[in-house]
């Protein structure tokens, strides 16, 4: 099952994610001066905790596609997919206990307390993420502590094991954790975009999957923030319920949220959080424009 989640039983080319957090922390590691050899073990440990975390996510919100390939609840039934997660879980933790690893052991141990402590993070984002779809309105408060945990803790996770990879200490480190975090930020508002405006053949998922599931992404809790109007009102009227949407009302909730001016918003909001994330980095002195920041700008903006 292992080798299936990954594309490994399958010949050909498999359309996998970016791999966005192990390539984030090997860039913060080169940037204190690391070398890959010693980051490597880190960067595969939180990639295949990204990966625990997505097979439960498919669980818990029902998809039966992810990177255009059948989900492992899907193909082999929901008891085969939480435990499959959950070997993910331990292999991830195992990693960094690689019997080669060159790193100190007291590095080691603070590395796995980093990894364990954005796993809860993540755990506790993703609680109010399924907690959010039984209620009739978010407040953008309450969708940032959401995405500080279900998104934001994997990149802090990221760039703090990449600092800490290159032997910074923990008070640097934690300077980097901040900054992933903000960039987490940024990223998460135009994934949402993305679960709502892209295409099957970017996302692998139909179109309007994140609506059709009535997760509160950006754009809604955001349109649901403006003043009354007929357009908040149809967005409002489809999130009123504990059902999902319809796939035939999909398509006019996305036109509702295109004249309420949701995209643009999330647009302006994307921007400043990069803003704001390039603030830390020159506080820490941190390289971030000639990098870290560039990279994950292209990596958010798959949708143009």
């Amino acid at each position: 099952m292992l080798r299936f989640h990954f594309g490994y039983d399958e010949p050909g080319k498999f359309q996998s994610g970016k791999r966005l957090r192990p390539q984030l922390l090997l860039r913060t590691a080169l940037e204190e001066g690391g070398r890959i050899e010693e980051a490597l073990d880190a960067a595969v440990a939180i990639e295949i905790l990204h990966n625990y975390s997505l097979v439960h996510d498919d669980i818990e919100d029902g998809d039966e596609l992810r990177h255009g390939r059948t989900t492992i609840w899907k193909r082999f039934g929901v008891p085969h997919g939480i435990n499959t997660g959950d070997a993910l879980c331990a292999i991830s933790y195992l990693t960094l206990l690689h019997e080669h690893s060159c790193a100190p052991a007291e590095r080691v141990v603070a590395m796995l307390h980093v990894l364990h402590e954005a796993n809860l993070h993540m755990c506790e984002g993703q609680g109010l993420d399924i907690g959010f779809e039984t209620r009739s309105i978010v407040t953008m408060a309450q969708y940032r502590d959401m995405i500080a945990g279900k998104t934001g803790a994997l990149f802090s996770a990221s760039c703090e094991l990449g600092a800490l990879a290159a032997g910074c200490t923990w008070e640097r480190a934690r300077q980097y954790a901040r900054l992933g975090r903000a960039y987490g930020l940024a990223f998460q508002i135009r994934d949402d975009v993305l679960g709502t405006w892209g295409t099957t053949d970017v996302t692998g998922k139909p179109s309007g999957a994140d609506i059709a599931r009535r997760k509160w992404s950006f754009p809604i809790v955001w349109a649901l923030g403006t003043p009354p109007s007929r357009d908040r009102e149809i967005v409002a009227r489809a999130y009123d319920t504990n059902a999902c949407i319809a796939r035939e009302h999909v398509g006019d909730v996305i036109a509702a949220l295109d004249r309420l001016g949701a995209r643009a918003a999330a647009d302006a909001v994307h921007d400043r959080a990069l803003d704001d994330a390039d603030a830390l980095a020159a506080e820490a002195h941190v390289d971030a424009n000639a990098s870290i920041r560039n990279f994950l700008a292209l990596g958010a903006r798959r949708v143009a």
